[in-house]
C-alpha cells in the first residue's frame, strides 16, 4: 500500500481512525496511487473513511476532483472525513461546491453531490 511514486508522494493506510495518510504531492504522476488507495479503503470498511492531510504538499485539480468523486459515491451514512486539510485545499473544495461539517465530512454544499463542481457560467452573449 505505501507506493513510491517518483518521490513524491505517500499514501499510507491509517487503522484508528481507519483511512489513509497522505504524504507529499499528488499530481499527474502520483494520482493513480492514490485512486488505487482510496478504492482499496472503499473496499475494507464500512465505516467512515478519514484522510489524513497534515503532510500533504500539492493537490491538483484531478486530485481533487478524486477526493471529491470518492466522497459523492459513499452510500450514506458514510462519509470521507478530511483530517488537517491545508487551507488551498479548503479554498479550492470550495470553489467546488464542496464543504467540511462540524465534524469535518466532506459534503456538498446544499446537498447537491455534482462532484465536477458548479456549472460552468453561460457564454456571453453575442
Amino acid at each position: 500500500m505505501s507506493d513510491r511514486t517518483g518521490g513524491a508522494a505517500d499514501v499510507l493506510p491509517m487503522v484508528h481512525p481507519f483511512g489513509l495518510r497522505v504524504r507529499g504531492d499528488i499530481d499527474r504522476a502520483s494520482r493513480p496511487l492514490l485512486a488505487r488507495a482510496l478504492a482499496w479503503a472503499v473496499r475494507m470498511s464500512k465505516a467512515d473513511i478519514h484522510l489524513d492531510l497534515s503532510e500533504l504538499t500539492f493537490i491538483d485539480a484531478a486530485g481533487l476532483q478524486l477526493v471529491v468523486r470518492t466522497a459523492a459515491g459513499l452510500p450514506p451514512p458514510r462519509a470521507l472525513v478530511l483530517m488537517n486539510a491545508p487551507a488551498t485545499v479548503l479554498e479550492l473544495l470550495t470553489l467546488l461546491s464542496w464543504q467540511l461539517d462540524p465534524e469535518r465530512r466532506l459534503r456538498p454544499e446544499g446537498g447537491a453531490a455534482d462532484p465536477q463542481g458548479p456549472d460552468p457560467a453561460p457564454a456571453p452573449p453575442r
